[in-house]
């Protein structure tokens, strides 16, 4: 059994402009006016009010509807008994009854309420509330012919909101017509009896339409037209129109530019041919402008690495780094580093809370007595070499760097000749020494430039750290 927290599908998909009209909160509603130009009162609370179609009409249609909330819905005459609900107010409302969680689902979904002509389409519907059937056009509220209920799962993300299209070139005297339909989004089509054809465009799995989007086209017979040609000039058709979009990412800001281009090509009249020929194509930008995404984020505004390498204080091995957060970053304390050895085969060594700067002891490695380096043990009084120990970090070893962003590198132990890479031969206590700290360089970005003394040693990292830059990066959506 699945059992999650639901969350209101009309609250988290604010952002995705999933936007139900507004729910009157007394027992009845303001309808549209009437024919006769009277307002209808409606018993019962309204959310959408869609055309009928016959597709609307099966469960189907709205389970591909909200794919994206993996829902399974389920239509119920007014005769049924049911424990997902029942009809009300003498036949003019539905209610819902309270959510089971033994369903293996988290929640409704959406109701949709059949009367007349008209579906009342209620997203994320409450138990105990009562949903109006539509009203006629004569100026009453219809009964409730009936019912489809969805219940389902609140997505890991936001669906995508796409806005189905459908345009139609009719047919002329010399050829015949055409339609032309967005391709995000999945169609059927049904044929009439009068000659014309029903489009119903639905969801693809991970995408939403808007509540109240055009969802249904009925197209005329776009055979080539016989009748009355001869001195007819054709009509000319309809644009042809498309739509592409850049984003450019701005680090400093933390924003995303949206450049949406429509490139619109008009057909014009080749007097020539007698035919409608496309013209050339104009070009239109809409400019608009929003938050970054984490994700966005983490791929396009990464750490900036200053030095990164091994170092040697004395006898003893450290790592010593500088890394710089992207322009228009700001920590959320001195400490908000996280150093990672990583191992190829095993556990990494993970250090948490590290400033943007500094030293850290290498892993194995001890500077007060008994001193000790990673790959030896100390076995009575004498140093000999092990596989332990955080031996695996010798041989050059991978290094990450997080906060928000990250930054890896390999960083090389330093080398045999070097006076802090292994224990003095014949076993003892090593000798510490004053003398200057000597840089190592190995596979890390550059070698640090270190002050005498343990103490001083990093002080003036943040002075030789590469400048933090500004990075734009660009990419098509």
């Amino acid at each position: 059994m699945r059992k999650r927290t639901f969350t209101a599908l009309a609250g988290a998909l604010v952002a995705a402009a999933l936007v139900v009209a507004p729910l009157v909160t007394a027992g009845a509603s303001a309808a549209p006016p009437a024919d006769d130009g009277d307002a209808v009162t409606i018993v019962g609370e309204i959310g959408v009010l869609e055309d009928f179609t016959p597709e609307a009409n099966k469960a189907s249609y709205w389970e591909a509807r909200y794919a994206a909330f993996n829902a399974d819905c389920f239509a119920h005459d007014k005769s049924d008994r049911t424990p997902h609900g029942s009809i009300t107010d003498d036949g003019l409302t539905v209610t819902l009854s309270e959510f089971d969680e033994s369903w293996g689902y988290d929640g409704w979904v959406a109701l949709i309420v059949k009367g007349a002509t008209t579906n009342n389409v209620v997203e994320s519907p409450e138990a105990g509330v009562a949903y109006a059937s539509p009203p006629t056009g004569s100026g009453v509220q219809s009964e409730v012919s009936h019912w489809i209920v969805c219940k389902g799962d609140h997505p890991e993300g936001e669906p995508t909101v796409v806005t189905p299209t459908l345009t139609v070139t009719p047919p002329t005297c010399l050829a015949d017509g055409f339609i032309t339909r967005s391709d995000d989004v999945n169609w059927t089509s049904e044929e009439n009896g009068d000659g014309t054809t029903t489009w119903t465009a639905l969801p693809n799995p991970g995408t939403i339409f808007e509540a109240g989007v055009k969802v249904s086209w009925t197209v005329p017979d776009l055979a080539q037209l016989t009748d009355d040609c001869e001195s007819e000039e054709p009509e000319q058709p309809e644009p042809l129109k498309s739509e592409s979009s850049k984003t450019t990412f701005d680090c400093a800001t933390t924003t995303a530019t949206v450049t949406t281009t429509t490139t619109t090509t008009e057909y014009i009249w080749n007097a020539e041919t007698e035919t409608w020929v496309l013209g050339e194509p104009t070009s239109e930008d809409v400019v608009t402008e929003r938050d970054l995404t984490e994700a966005e984020i983490d791929e396009n505004c990464p750490l900036v690495p200053g030095d990164i390498d091994s170092v040697c204080v004395g006898d003893v091995p450290y790592l010593g780094y500088a890394v710089t957060l992207p322009e228009g970053f700001e920590a959320d304390s001195e400490t908000p580093v996280t150093i990672t050895f990583v191992n190829p085969d095993g556990e990494d060594y993970v250090v948490e809370n590290q400033p943007l700067s500094g030293e850290l002891l290498w892993p194995g490695a001890s500077a007060t007595a008994p001193k000790m380096w990673p790959g030896w043990e100390l076995v009575n009084g004498e140093y000999v070499q092990t596989d332990g120990n955080f031996a695996w970090t010798r041989a050059g070893v991978t290094v990450r760097f997080e906060v928000n962003p990250s930054y890896s590198t390999e960083v090389q132990y330093p080398e045999a000749s070097a006076e802090c890479a292994n224990p003095p031969v014949g076993g003892g206590t090593p000798a510490s020494t004053d003398t200057e700290a000597l840089a190592v360089t190995g596979g890390g970005v550059s070698p640090i430039v270190v002050a005498a003394g343990g103490a001083a040693l990093f002080a003036g990292i943040a002075v030789v750290a590469i400048a933090a830059y500004r990075r734009r990066h660009a990419s098509m959506q």
